[in-house]
């Protein structure tokens, strides 16, 4: 592990963080009349010996959540039970929280690869599984038509990475050169997914969803744009026939490694090809039923909200894919309420906690830091808790 911080640095960091977890973004748990659901990229969440403080840490945001998806838990699965097993203590109530965990993806058994499984930490007394769980996958006859779409490209990308195998074979120089697809075939690592209700007030109907848990690619820029939007497009394409879902909605939840550091640029590219999106399924461009809070400004500081732990990019995000008659889930617009708004009303942000540990250690803030000095600070952290930082929304409960 590359950095850690020592027992007294934690106890202050608690000590800090205990005066005023609403200041670095920590929602509200338990409420009554609200949920929270949220997403958290782990690193490499696997055998929680000698990481013991951080998991504790991570539980005191997960148990103010109702359901978090969990990237990057590894092969064992130690460290997502002992994960668990504390937040269960936070609500002093064993068993309060269940788990839904797929099995590995991203490697092929007995190949090298870091293969890595996809977690769902649910609070059963407000959200219930619906006994769907399942992955999100582009079958055999989908990628042979990629492939036959793009058989110039493929061709091409295929001849040209030969002629650099063989130049890298007779020079022995640099670094042996890498396939880089040039579209779309399957995803680098499957979505998982699983059916929810979140259970409101005596006999008010749930609000039923399918929440989708990805990790895409982090790779070569054109792969991850293409990853995205197959990913938008199965979701958008599958509600045409919602009827024969489990939940008539999508809640997308997860590490998406979008490029977002140009925040004009970027949030003007997305925006383009969600219209086109839009009007291929629903044939409305300014549908309201596809809606990324996170990839605009909060209306409470104005500015794009930042997920990573050096705060230059918001990879992580929550997408909700509507079914027609859906009227308790948040759309587009709904965002122009939060700025003075309820207390159980719709909301969303982000767990600071790179703000938080500079804060409680160095008495500065974490964003005023030249780039360096963030780098350095940032190894006590990156590896031990985590490269990320979780997002969350707040969603009403139906009856209230």
């Amino acid at each position: 592990m590359a950095g850690r911080f020592s027992q007294d640095q934690w106890d202050d960091i608690e000590k800090k963080l205990a005066k005023d977890p609403a200041a670095y973004g920590m929602p509200d748990g338990g409420r009554e009349e609200s949920v929270v659901l949220a997403s958290f990229n782990i690193r490499k969440l696997s055998r929680f010996k000698g990481r013991e403080r951080e998991l504790k840490f991570m539980a005191r945001f997960c148990a103010r959540c109702d359901l978090v998806a969990i990237q990057e838990v590894q092969d064992n699965t130690a460290g997502l039970n002992y994960l668990k097993d504390r937040v269960d203590e936070r609500v002093a109530s064993a068993g309060e929280f269940g788990l839904v965990v797929s099995d590995v993806t991203g490697k092929t058994p007995g190949k090298r690869g870091m293969g890595e499984r996809m977690a769902f930490l649910y609070r059963k007394s407000r959200v219930r599984w619906n006994h769907m769980a399942s992955d999100l996958t582009v079958d055999r006859s989908g990628v042979i038509q990629m492939f036959e779409e793009n058989e110039a490209e493929f061709r091409k990308t295929w001849s040209d990475y030969e002629a650099k195998l063989k130049k890298y074979a007779q020079t022995n120089k640099g670094s042996k050169p890498s396939l880089v697809l040039p579209a779309f075939l399957t995803f680098t690592r499957t979505p998982h997914v699983a059916a929810f209700d979140i259970l409101g007030a005596g006999t008010a109907k749930p609000i039923s969803f399918v929440a989708v848990n990805a990790h895409l690619i982090y790779g070569a820029m054109k792969e991850r744009r293409a990853e995205f939007r197959e990913l938008a497009r199965w979701m958008a394409m599958r509600l045409k026939a919602e009827e024969n879902m489990v939940a008539p909605n999508f809640i997308l939840l997860g590490d998406l490694n979008m490029d977002m550091n140009n925040f004009d640029t970027d949030h003007g590219r997305v925006s383009r090809y969600m219209g086109d999106l839009k009007d291929e399924a629903f044939g409305d461009q300014s549908s309201p039923r596809i809606y990324f809070p996170f990839l605009g400004k909060h209306p409470s500081t104005g500015k794009p909200v930042l997920t990573n732990a050096r705060h230059n990019q918001t990879f992580d995000q929550i997408g909700f894919f509507l079914g027609k008659n859906e009227g308790k889930l948040p759309k587009v617009g709904a965002a122009n309420k939060i700025k003075g708004g309820e207390e159980d009303g719709f909301n969303y942000g982000v767990f600071d906690f790179a703000e938080l540990f500079t804060e409680a250690l160095k008495k500065k803030s974490f964003i005023a830091m030249a780039k360096d000095e963030k780098a350095a600070f940032a190894k006590n952290f990156e590896h031990s808790v985590s490269d990320h930082m979780p997002i969350w929304v707040r969603i009403p409960r139906p009856g209230f």
